[in-house]
């Protein structure tokens, strides 16, 4: 009866407010489900009668396979949850509202987290209504966005209550949750009064007012205004959350940092809460909560976060920035009232900018490497030589070379997983740096710390920021607003030409991207600036007239303020020898460009195949960190078992399209030209010539991909007398369409390709579909259909369609063993032609072929298979072929075994050698795997 007591308690407690909201909540943990009263107090501050309410309802998110949650789980490749019972998913579940209710419960379609409360008679303007809702909240497990119930039994919860949704401009302004981190509910006063079983403590983002301990069950009471959210952390383990006491406030945290005592931790977290206070405004609480969850949210990503036995950067300094990092997105989450999914990007400018202002004043010197950069070995690298700041450039500038920029206008669940973590945020922070030296008048600061407004009751938006900032200053801020937030087209410009006089320069510069932003240009005498001058937006073309003064060089955007595409035209020697602008330099692995060389990199290179067995050699090549237009690489090896000189060279261009309405996406041509044995002591060569039109959807996100591809493939096989070749040389010209939309549930392909040669002529296509089920079952079904246009090979095979192993006589395939008969390495199987798992006769097709395959989920990862289909060779009728068995996919189309069963010739298990029967597919090349883990982020 105590905690009864103390909810009776709480009543004289309850002070009216402008949107109030009364919780008293029972955590049940044998059921993970909390018991929730809510009491909501709305006035409609608005000049609209409303109809109904809208409370987000983000518990619910979890409670299927259809929510938008489920959605972007599956777009990112995410299969935990598609996977989860339904208990570790969570959901809300409403008692039956009490008889005299004047309003109806009812979901937005479509939409499961949102939740209108309908009402029988309309909210005048001024007016206020108190409803009273019952419910139960079952609570997910953590696993799936860091929030939920945790393995060891505690409960860190954020979306666990009905919050209102904002109205703004005439409308109910609320969206779905998506796992961006990106809530936007009313300002509320909350009153919380939880009760957890005793053996549990509780910690929450408002502040704690009183705790009442008992036998049965611990009582706290939870108090605060003017928040915008409740998180809440019960946990098994009492002071898991120390309090850390500055001049502004008391930070309340979990983050861990076992080198630092908590004495220097204070020090440190007193300077950054000074810091934030003065650059954007005083925390609009008492109290901060930091939780280790609201921080792994949106980390600090790379060498910060390393261990500390190997953290090159000073004692303390890991803590220092993610405790940065975490204040400051909670400064600014409490400070300015964004809708953070739409202002994006105005969320995340003034987030990382902070931090950057932070960085220049606290640690100027500070290499990204930390310590690193005077290591030797390393300190020669160009990533050591660069300050902590720059990564942020680096990391965006990623983005623009893979032609997936954004404009920063894109709301944050339209971006691709890259631009929404990393990308667009950093583009938008450095962005801020780039206004802020153009001003030079400290206007841009002034306009953050004015537009910083805890007690807003209207949304900021970039318009609200626009009007602040022209008012701070005198000078033209139109190409920040109306062009650098809202074109994703790349940032390129270079000097033309410069003509000199004994005391002046002339200088020639072009615009490529025909972007309207200004330019800085320097004058340098070696690596020291001689002057800076900012060249105000042009189109295309322009003409400088400088001094000369003492400089030796001259470059354009030499600070890298701007995150530019391409610097390696930025720079002109003002001596007589104009091939030293950007001197030849031959470097050991991938590193960061220096836009001022021109940079060959050298790389080690292993590989194995049977026949040549360890190859070791080096691959030259000009690529580095960041993807380039041009690229070319020479790998020469030398194969251990055949004692031969083998390897591969290629030349590739790509022109990126960036007209997104026009989906031709990319352009790409090359030349590749490779030798490697096919058989024992036999080389093959091949030369290739292609050009590929790769097609995308002008939304990124979504994972259709087309290609156009014509190539030319001119094949040369070394013969001998034990082993004949009948056709050593070969020339074929192909071209191929391909469709792909490789979605998690659902995934769909299918291909058109044509052959053409001296000796045949071929057209085939192929289908996949693969669906998994509700039931979490997964159908996949691939069919395959070629046939000879003209075959004047002969009785020869080599050439034809394969039931089960193709010859690859253009070389595409990734075989181990490719002129393998018998023996482990004929058992790699690559789903290809036909497909088949047994190898059946007849193996080849010289006129036509039609097949089948399907598998379908047994339990977890083990699959029925079978396959069929219509062989036809020249001398025979069209046979019919099929075959069954046991399929164990550990990870699809990289890492599976089939285990055969019955097919045409009878039962294969019970046969003689059966193990040299099974059939396996391992993938070993690491860039495969990476593109396995970068389709979440691409």
């Amino acid at each position: 009866m105590k905690h009864l007591r103390f909810v009776i308690y709480l009543i004289p407690l309850l002070s009216f407010s402008q949107q109030e909201s009364k919780i008293i909540a029972y955590l049940h943990p044998e059921k993970d489900q909390l018991k929730i009263e809510q009491s909501i107090t709305i006035i409609n501050n608005s000049n609209d009668n409303w109809d109904r309410v809208v409370l987000l309802d983000w518990a619910n998110s979890f409670s299927s396979v259809e929510t938008a949650l489920a959605d972007r789980f599956a777009q990112d490749f995410k299969n935990r949850f598609q996977f989860s019972s339904d208990e570790d998913r969570g959901r809300t579940v409403f008692s039956d509202p009490i008889p005299t209710a004047d309003f109806k419960i009812s979901r937005v379609e479509d939409q499961k987290d949102i939740v209108e409360l309908l009402l029988d008679t309309p909210l005048l303007p001024g007016a206020s209504k108190t409803f009273i809702l019952k419910y139960d909240v079952e609570i997910p497990n953590n696993a799936f966005t860091g929030y939920g119930k945790t393995s060891k039994g505690d409960y860190n919860l954020q979306y666990w209550y009905l919050h209102p949704a904002v109205y703004h401009d005439g409308k109910w302004d609320y969206y779905s949750h998506k796992d961006l981190n990106d809530f936007y509910g009313a300002l509320m006063d909350f009153t919380i009064s939880l009760h957890v079983p005793s053996n549990f403590h509780a910690t929450s983002s408002i502040p704690i007012q009183l705790e009442a301990p008992a036998a049965d069950y611990n009582s706290y009471l939870f108090e605060g205004t003017d928040y915008n959210g409740a998180d809440l952390y019960i946990r098994k383990k009492a002071n898991q959350f120390k309090r850390f006491s500055t001049t502004e406030l008391t930070i309340v945290s979990d983050l861990e940092e076992e080198s630092l005592a908590d004495e220097m931790k204070v020090v440190v977290l007193k300077k950054i809460s000074k810091f934030l206070t003065e650059h954007l405004g005083a925390y609009p609480h008492d109290e901060i909560l930091i939780s280790n969850e609201f921080y792994k949210e949106s980390p600090v990503y790379g060498l910060s976060s390393l261990p500390s036995f190997i953290n090159p950067f000073p004692d303390g300094f890991g803590y220092e920035i993610r405790m940065l990092k975490a204040m400051t997105r909670k400064w600014v989450q409490n400070g300015y009232l964004l809708n953070s999914r739409k202002e994006f990007w105005l969320d995340n400018a003034i987030t990382i900018y902070t931090m950057m202002k932070y960085q220049e004043m606290n640690y100027p010197d500070l290499n990204i490497v930390g310590k690193f950069s005077k290591v030797w070995g390393l300190r020669g690298f160009n990533v050591a030589k660069l300050k902590f700041n720059d990564q942020y450039s680096l990391l965006f500038l990623n983005t623009a070379r893979l032609n997936l920029d954004q404009a920063l206008t894109t709301p944050a669940d339209s971006l691709v997983k890259y631009n929404q973590e990393l990308g667009l945020a950093y583009k938008a922070g450095v962005g801020f740096l780039y206004l802020d030296d153009y001003l030079k008048d400290g206007s841009l600061d002034r306009a953050i710390k004015k537009l910083y407004n805890p007690q807003a009751l209207n949304p900021i938006e970039t318009k609200d920021f626009r009007i602040i900032l022209n008012a701070e200053t005198t000078k033209d801020t139109d190409w920040f607003f109306d062009d650098y937030i809202t074109s994703h087209v790349r940032m390129d410009w270079k000097i033309r030409s410069i003509s000199k006089s004994a005391d002046s320069l002339t200088v020639k510069l072009k615009n490529k991207s025909g972007r309207m932003l200004p330019v800085p240009l320097y004058t340098l005498n070696n690596d020291s600036i001689v002057s800076k001058e900012w060249i105000p937006a042009f189109a295309r073309d322009t003409t400088i007239t400088l001094s000369r003064k003492r400089a030796n060089r001259l470059a354009l955007n030499y600070e890298q303020l701007i995150p530019e595409f391409s610097q390696r035209d930025n720079y002109r020697t003002l001596k007589n020898f104009p091939s030293i602008n950007r001197p030849l330099q031959l470097r050991l692995f991938k590193d960061v460009e220096n836009p001022a060389k021109t940079e060959v990199f050298l790389i080690p290179d292993l590989g194995y195949n049977l026949y040549d067995g360890v190859s070791l050699g080096a691959r030259f090549y000009n690529g580095n960190l960041l993807p380039k237009p041009f690229n070319y690489s020479l790998n020469p090896t030398y194969g251990f078992t055949s004692r031969k000189l083998i390897g591969s060279v290629g030349f590739s261009y790509s022109h990126p399209i960036q007209d997104r309405s026009e989906r031709l996406y990319e352009v790409r041509y090359g030349l590749t030209a490779n030798t490697f044995s096919y058989e024992q002591n036999l080389l093959y060569r091949k030369f290739s010539s292609y050009l590929n039109l790769s097609y995308r959807p002008e939304d990124l996100r979504s994972n259709k991909r087309q290609r156009l591809t014509f190539r030319n493939v001119l094949v040369s096989r070394e013969r001998s007398d034990i082993n004949p070749v009948s056709e050593p040389d070969y020339n074929v010209f192909n071209i191929n369409w391909s469709h792909s939309d490789p979605n998690f549930r659902r995934y769909f392909s299918y291909g058109i390709g044509t052959e053409i040669s001296t000796k045949f002529g071929k057209i085939d296509g192929r289908v996949e579909w693969r669906k998994l089920f509700k039931d979490n079952r997964q159908l996949n079904i691939r069919v395959f259909a070629g046939a000879f246009l003209y075959n004047d090979t002969g009785n020869d095979d080599f050439f034809s369609y394969a039931l089960d192993r193709p010859t690859d006589y253009l070389f595409d395939y990734n075989y181990y063993g490719r002129s393998e008969d018998s023996g482990l390495f004929s058992q790699q199987l690559i789903v290809a032609e036909g497909g088949f798992k047994s190898q059946l006769e007849p193996t080849f097709a010289n006129k036509w072929i039609t097949t089948a395959n399907a598998s379908y989920s047994i339990w977890k990862y083990i699959y029925a298979y079978g396959d069929i289909g219509l062989v036809k060779n020249s001398d025979r009728n069209a046979q019919f072929v099929y075959d069954s068995g046991v399929r164990v996919n550990l990870l699809q189309d990289y890492f599976e075994l089939y285990f055969p069963l019955y097919s045409n010739k009878g039962w294969e298990i019970a046969q003689k050698d059966y193990d040299q029967k099974i059939r396996f597919i391992v993938t070993l090349d690491i860039n495969t795997f990476i593109n396995l883990f970068k389709r979440r982020w691409y």
